[in-house]
């Protein structure tokens, strides 16, 4: 079936009107139509015809993109994740400053970057871009010394997201013992090492083997870092490689995720540390609106939890208490959204207390 200024067949099945002999009417056609038509195509170098809605995905050569973009844009344009890579420029026109969160440091130059101090210098994780600052007179034998950071993406990291979304308190700070559940490949978790330091411990919990092996390869470098290749939901099968942590981040991004966090918090956590939780509302309910399903998981960890089996046959919710683990609670201290840099997310700081 084709149009009547042409005659050529297209393979569309998407409804579409004739154009006039002369192609003046040819817009009414369907948008492939008009893409891939040769008489459509003369009309278009003339400006005569639109491009099709949205530039089609990634856009048309040549043309304006459209969902998605070229690969590498700008985040903002959903392009490839994180933007583009490349090095940033130090030297005497940047300035690192600490940030109010001790271990993490804002390089203000050209734009003003969120950065971690690299505990390897040299090696980069997954392309991020670092900055080399060199510091007159800072060697013992009075020499100017080299310091590299790495940028930490917060469109890559959810943590890096909620230090820039205003937490207050992270609780993650240099010396510090962490538990970080769903590692995947190690992009985060390598900042948290960053800002741990070589006197603190993470310990990368995650269950899929594919981006395990990355997390491994990461660990080989940064000694401070653990990798533990299993499912987080069975904490008593890597309860001989884990002490006692400050802190527990989740970002696991599962229906049970709060009985998860409980159940780990319970082997690990000790009475008055923290966890730090990312929710994602649409892998918990997709089909309530993110606010409830916020106020919902906050609720869950306000009640009490258990150390009881982790079944998935058993409801998650009520936690009931047995007389071999003793009742504990989690007490929400702050929450916010990641909005811009993830959408439909939250994140939740609590305290842990380990008797009620």
């Amino acid at each position: 079936m084709g149009c009547d200024g042409c005659r050529w067949t297209c393979s569309s099945s998407l409804p579409r009107r004739p154009c006039a002999p002369s192609l003046q009417g040819a817009a009414d056609v369907c948008w492939r139509a008009r893409r891939e038509c040769p008489a459509a195509k003369a009309v278009r170098v003339a400006d005569r015809l639109p491009s099709p809605p949205g530039g089609g995905r990634g856009g048309s050569r040549g043309g304006p993109p459209g969902r998605g973009g070229g690969r590498g844009a700008p985040r903002g344009a959903r392009g490839g994740r994180g933007g583009a890579r490349g090095g940033a420029r130090g030297g005497s026109n940047v300035v690192v400053k600490p940030h109010r969160h001790a271990g993490i440091f804002i390089a203000e130059g050209k734009e003003h970057l969120l950065v971690t101090k690299n505990l390897v210098p040299g090696d980069s994780v997954y392309g991020e871009k670092r900055i080399s600052v060199e510091t007159p007179g800072a060697g013992p034998d009075g020499a100017a010394t080299k310091t590299e950071y790495r940028v930490w993406n917060p469109f890559r990291s959810k943590l890096a997201a909620g230090v820039l979304g205003g937490l207050d308190h992270i609780h993650i700070a240099p010396g510090s013992k962490v538990l970080y559940l769903g590692a995947a490949s190690g992009t985060s978790v390598s900042h948290v090492a960053d800002v741990v330091g070589p006197e603190g411990t993470v310990y990368a919990v995650e269950f899929s083997h594919r981006s395990g092996r990355d997390l491994i390869n990461m660990a080989k470098k940064r000694t401070n870092v653990i990798p533990i290749i299993e499912d987080a939901r069975h904490p008593q099968k890597y309860r001989m490689l884990v002490g006692m942590v400050d802190c527990v981040f989740a970002d696991v991004a599962q229906p049970d995720q709060a009985r998860i966090v409980a159940y780990n918090s319970s082997h690990f956590l000790r009475d008055g540390g923290h966890c730090v939780v990312s929710i994602k509302a649409s892998c918990i309910d997709s089909t309530a609106v993110p606010e409830a399903v916020f106020a919902a998981e906050v609720k869950k960890l306000q009640e009490s939890v258990s150390c009881r089996s982790t079944r998935r046959t058993q409801k998650p919710t009520p936690w009931l208490t047995t007389p071999s683990c003793p009742p504990q609670s989690f007490r929400p201290r702050e929450m916010i959204t990641l909005e811009p840099y993830e959408r439909d997310h939250s994140m939740v700081v609590a305290t842990y207390q380990r008797h009620k």
